[in-house]
């Protein structure tokens, strides 16, 4: 379903971090028989919206099936998150009215976040999340007016810094556990395998 506010909207789903506390590549873990990427995929890819995948260089895009997304190479994913947000905004339609950022070890994340997110987003300079008992979590909707500064973050830090920094105003979406659940260790998946 394609609602006009959606048709010049972007996905973007990262999963170029280094997975150093995870001590391996975390994206290729199993959860519940399927790969931890693989279910970010899943649910956002029948989305009728412009999706990128942001990807390290040498990451195995062999193990996924990621159709119906563009694959983007990050190669300075070391310097932090911001250069995965800024590598998918220079791949995007440049006609896009707003960009969807979530996360590729977000397993949780479903199709109808993204509908239901894109279907409260207000325009203008203010940003929408969904967040869950105090913490924003994810999809995050960044609105086109936001994209100049968006594109000057540094380091280790997302979109959110440019609602710490004062320069975007922030509207939460009233959200579930699952929004803020991200895999960063062995023990998330232990057991869930």
């Amino acid at each position: 379903m394609k609602s006009e506010k959606s048709e010049n909207v972007a996905l973007i789903l990262l999963a170029a971090g280094t997975s150093s506390r995870f001590k391996s590549e975390k994206l290729t873990a199993f959860l519940k028989g399927k790969r931890l990427l693989q279910w970010a995929i899943d649910s956002l890819g029948p989305l009728e919206l412009e999706k990128i995948l942001v990807v390290k260089p040498g990451f195995p895009l062999g193990l996924f099936s990621t159709d119906g997304f563009r694959v983007v190479v990050n190669y300075d994913y070391r310097t932090g998150i911001a250069s995965s947000v800024k590598a998918g905004l220079k791949s995007i339609d440049p006609r896009s009215e707003g960009l969807v950022l979530t996360l590729g070890d977000m397993p949780y994340i479903e199709r109808r976040d993204v509908e239901r997110l894109l279907a409260e987003a207000p325009r203008g300079r203010e940003m929408t999340a969904f967040a869950f008992q105090g913490a924003k979590g994810f999809p995050t909707f960044v609105p086109r007016e936001l994209f100049p500064e968006l594109s000057k973050i540094e380091g280790d830090r997302g979109a959110f810094a440019l609602v710490k920094e004062g320069i975007a105003n922030f509207r939460s979406i009233r959200g579930e556990k699952r929004h803020t659940v991200d895999i960063d260790l062995p023990e998330d998946i232990e057991g869930k395998s």
